[in-house]
């Protein structure tokens, strides 16, 4: 259980769900991805307070933000405004990578605990990827009985498409994985979060 009062380096880095999910690529602010007052670390400046003094030859990627909960229990949040290309999905991964690597040295605590607590959400704009927002509402099948056929298949298979190479993080580094569209974001912050 993390409690965020016991860790400066995130306590200091706090804001919200909406300005951590504004696009500043370029140098240039956006429009954020949500509207959501729910508070959250800026992980991006927890990273460039946890590297200030460490002399590295590349700079570590991050995550936007990081929600703890109530409970403790924490959820990596990742806005991705653009377009998902390979490229992109290299970048998503690595900073999964050097965020879980960063979060488990400030708090303490290995993989196995961290895998135990924490969720891991990438947002995406279905604007800007419209083939996958499509493909993860596809889901939805007109027949009662293909419905029962795929709700089958879909518990072998864990029940939900992930894709951009994030799924292979779920049950390895984070409990749940899971890739939303903005509106989709929307609907899991009022059933989950508020």
């Amino acid at each position: 259980m993390i409690k965020i009062d016991n860790y400066p380096l995130l306590k200091s880095n706090m804001s919200n769900l909406s300005k951590t999910s504004i696009d500043k690529h370029d140098g240039k602010n956006g429009e954020p991805m949500t509207d959501s007052p729910i508070k959250a670390v800026n992980f991006d400046n927890v990273k460039k307070e946890y590297i200030k003094n460490l002399r590295l030859c590349d700079t570590p990627k991050s995550n936007d933000a990081l929600h703890i909960k109530e409970n403790g229990d924490l959820i990596f949040i990742e806005f991705k405004n653009g377009v998902i290309d390979s490229k992109e999905q290299y970048s998503i991964r690595k900073k999964i990578y050097d965020s879980i690597l960063i979060l488990t040295d400030i708090v303490g605590i290995g993989i196995s605990e961290m895998r135990k607590i924490a969720d891991y959400i990438l947002v995406i704009n279905e604007k800007a990827n419209p083939s996958e927002a499509t493909e993860m509402k596809s889901y939805v099948q007109p027949s009662p009985s293909f419905d029962k056929i795929a709700q089958a298949v879909s518990k072998k298979g864990n029940g939900k498409y992930i894709p951009y190479g994030v799924k292979i993080f779920e049950n390895y580094c984070f409990r749940n994985v899971d890739v939303f569209t903005k509106s989709d974001f929307e609907k899991y912050l009022q059933e989950n979060l508020i």
